[in-house]
């Protein structure tokens, strides 16, 4: 005869198996290099990020969050293959929300990612947080333009790409505010005057519903008082009815952890995403100094991440390593110290990380990479399938720990 007891054990572990296999997601890379720790491709410390994967699982069963990914880098963010390649995989998976922040990077003379397009006939100042020296304000896209000209336009237009449909029927205008400032108006598609929500206002923010999606709205600008000087434009979240994910890129060609807390606006501003999330992909431009001083860069990510803290009290942030690339045609020596650093600060606070570098290869990989055409001509940057590669990677990543919260969650 069977003990009964044991009968209830393997109904429940045949119980616990179905719920988990139902729950866990499968995502498959579509190429693997055998230079790559694949094993490797996941999010470590990942518990404590676990109010971020919560909202994943919530999401995927209840179809009734927005979740806020916001992620900040360099110039291998500012082209947004990476974070394209991850937004899109992640909103197949958990909805799609919208296409998120745009900054005006057309209109500044610099790279725009390939699934928007900022533009506009008027002369414009452009400042970045990288510039040697600040003289606007910058804010949540690492950057601002400004005009003097009262009767300025900006056409913020939107792309549908893989399948996905960025159309959206609200908009958040991130600008400048204040007696001095020029009053704005934004238009749909059809040029009709849409009515700023009061009680969405912030003191950097105006937001904007229309009664049908589209995929362009037209920013004006308009003097109605005679103290009023100029306007600033720092971007615009752009997001539809749906509940998904928004996941927000910020990059700056050539930005370091120390360009992003130089302004106190940029930190700040992030609090209005209410980010379920915030990665941080930097450490590139850091290796190029000669003398790399680790100690001095580890006080540099202590400021940035206890800025966004601050900002953001409770939010997970996720640090990532930068992967192995070139400096001068040589092997970039200082990157495997920068990894360590890296890895060392978000081992010191409990803080989640993401091991690009050893994952791809880590010390030397870049001769595998170029050779695999992942790198690009410059030895710095990657290639369009190499950054496309490394969104993949992200994406298994997150998707790795979220089947192991799963696992541990009933």
């Amino acid at each position: 005869m069977i003990n009964k007891h044991i009968c209830v054990l393997w109904v429940t572990l045949l119980i616990s198996f179905y719920i988990d296999s139902q729950d866990t997601l499968v995502y498959n890379i579509p190429k693997v290099y055998n230079f790559e720790n694949i094993q490797g491709d996941t999010i470590t410390n990942a518990q404590f990020t676990v109010s971020f994967l919560e909202k994943l699982y919530t999401q995927k069963h209840k179809n009734n969050q927005k979740i806020n990914i916001l992620h900040i880098g360099d110039s291998h963010l500012q082209a947004d293959y990476i974070t394209h390649t991850s937004r899109v995989s992640l909103q197949k998976i958990f909805g799609n929300a919208g296409r998120g922040f745009v900054s005006p990077l057309k209109i500044s003379k610099s790279n725009e990612p390939f699934n928007y397009q900022t533009k506009s006939p008027n002369n414009w100042k452009s400042n970045r947080c990288v510039s040697s020296k600040i003289y606007q304000p910058i804010g949540l896209g690492g950057m601002s333009i400004k005009t003097e000209d009262s009767n300025a336009v900006i056409q913020l237009k939107t792309y549908n790409t893989d399948s996905m449909d960025y159309s959206f029927n609200k908009v958040y205008i991130y600008h400048t505010k204040g007696d001095s400032t020029f009053t704005i108006q934004i238009s749909d598609s059809s040029s009709n005057l849409l009515i700023p929500n009061k009680q969405s206002e912030q003191p950097y923010r105006s937001t904007f519903s229309i009664s049908k999606n589209t995929s362009i709205v037209k920013i004006s600008t308009l003097k109605t008082d005679t103290i009023q000087k100029s306007f600033t434009f720092f971007g615009a979240v752009l997001e539809n009815e749906n509940s998904g994910i928004l996941y927000h890129c910020v990059g700056i060609n050539g930005a370091k952890y120390k360009d992003y807390y130089k302004t106190a606006d940029f930190c700040n501003q992030t609090s209005s995403l209410s980010p379920d999330v915030i990665l941080i992909s930097l450490g590139t431009n850091e290796s190029f100094q000669k003398n790399f001083n680790s100690d001095k860069f580890y006080n540099e990510i202590d400021t940035l991440v206890t800025k966004l803290s601050i900002a953001n009290p409770n939010k997970p942030i996720i640090l990532t390593t930068p992967a192995n690339s070139f400096y001068y045609h040589q092997i970039n020596n200082n990157l495997p110290l920068i990894s360590q650093t890296i890895i060392q600060y978000a081992s010191d606070k409990n803080l989640a990380y993401w091991d690009l570098f050893s994952i791809t290869g880590g010390e030397n990989s870049a001769v595998l990479w170029k050779k695999a055409n992942l790198l690009s001509k410059d030895g710095i940057h990657y290639s369009k399938d190499g950054y496309i590669h490394q969104g993949n990677l992200l994406t298994k990543a997150i998707i790795n720990a979220y089947n192991k919260y799963v696992s541990i969650r009933h």
